[in-house]
């Protein structure tokens, strides 16, 4: 008997692979699209970067089983799109991809109809396949059928989920519709975290909903975070009707009077403080945001980057005092230690220029300048910090 050589050995196994793996569309995501809509399928997007370990295990492990190539050769369209290259890009931002790998179920319209994340085994990635598998979808505007009123119950809590970050004015629609119809007295953990995150005043109707299920919520909830939530919504009922949108200020000594017991003094405090960041920045109140800034991050120790991150570019863009800029800079100065990327270099950068510190913006500037090419970012304001004599 000869022997079989190596070469084909390779052919044989690869072949074998490309019999039993997921076909993915080697074309545009309009393409892919119109396919599905012709074929009357849904689209399967595989939304993955090159360098993510899960990812490749998925295409090594998952997407090579038999069953499964089968089933989603079968029922849908499917796509594998690297997010971080060409048009993956821009549906990365579309779609709110920002972990890998997410796995999201799309209709004709481009609507997402399912969604999932991270590494799944075979048997619970078919069984995800075989849940949103609903070829009825495939023309359908999901908002639209929300506004009909043709979703049920299950097609609500879906609907919900995947429109809370999309649209959370309507997900929070959806969510008082879902509860007010809701017959079974018992709650799911799913539904507790539904709940809780469109509960967002006392005035609200899913509010109604939280008080009146006490003792379903806490057979999930612990008892203590039931009543700190509960107790943060009757702040934030407080705090509201201490603000004044005329003159665009809030009264702090009636927020932490009519506040006191809700939370220690040092939580009431903070959480006033938070809201008023919040608010200042939204209606332009720069002095204020200012000065409440100064003192909420007096110890920068205790936040973390994305929180000094953000009020240090916000002084540093609006800011002229001396005083100020210097704090901004020792916040930024934390964050460049920790993590060194465009924006916390960046930022740097225009506070010490501002401060006319010159080399030291210059240097940083440079550094920023460096990140923006591997970022692909606009180093304009950098370069003008490079140029200066």
């Amino acid at each position: 008997m000869k022997k079989i050589s190596l070469l084909l050995i390779l052919i044989i196994s690869q072949q074998a692979f490309s019999q039993h793996s997921i076909k993915f569309e080697e074309s545009s995501f309009a393409s892919i699209l119109a396919k599905a809509k012709a074929e009357k399928k849904l689209v399967f997007m595989d939304a993955y970067a090159s360098w993510c370990g899960p990812c490749k295990l998925m295409e090594k492990n998952v997407f090579t089983d038999k069953n499964v190539a089968d089933f989603y050769n079968k029922n849908f369209v499917n796509a594998r799109i690297d997010m971080e290259k060409g048009e993956g890009r821009d549906l990365a931002i579309k779609y709110g991809v920002r972990s890998y790998p997410t796995f999201l179920f799309l209709n004709g319209e481009g609507d997402v109809v399912g969604k999932e994340l991270g590494y799944i085994q075979s048997k619970e990635f078919l069984e995800l396949g075989q849940k949103n598998n609903n070829p009825q979808l495939v023309n359908t505007n999901l908002a639209e059928e929300f506004l009909k009123g043709k979703l049920d119950q299950d097609g609500l809590l879906n609907f919900i989920k995947l429109y809370a970050s999309k649209d959370p004015i309507l997900a929070k629609k959806a969510s008082e519709k879902y509860f007010t119809n809701k017959k079974d007295k018992s709650f799911s953990g799913e539904e507790i975290n539904v709940l809780l995150n469109f509960t967002q005043s006392v005035d609200d109707d899913n509010y109604k909903i939280f008080i009146a299920n006490k003792a379903a919520i806490t057979e999930f909830l612990p008892e203590k975070n039931y009543t700190q939530f509960n107790n943060y919504l009757k702040l934030m009922k407080i705090v509201s009707e201490a603000t004044d949108d005329k003159t665009k200020t809030i009264d702090d000594a009636k927020v932490l009077k009519e506040g006191e017991g809700l939370f220690p003094k040092d939580e009431l405090t903070k959480s006033l403080s938070v809201y008023k960041l919040n608010y200042y920045s939204a209606h332009d109140n720069f002095p204020a945001y200012e000065k409440t800034a100064l003192e909420h991050y007096k110890n920068p120790e205790e936040f973390n980057s994305s929180e000094l991150l953000a009020a240090a570019s916000t002084i540093g863009e609006k800011s002229s005092d001396p005083k100020s800029l210097q704090m901004a800079a020792r916040w930024a100065e934390k964050v460049v230690m920790s993590s060194e990327n465009y924006d916390s270099t960046s930022i740097l950068a225009t506070l010490y220029d501002k401060l006319g510190k010159k080399e030291e913006a210059k240097m940083f500037a440079g550094m920023a300048a460096n990140f923006a090419k591997e970022e692909n970012r606009d180093a304009a304001k950098m370069i003008e910090i490079l140029n200066k004599k």
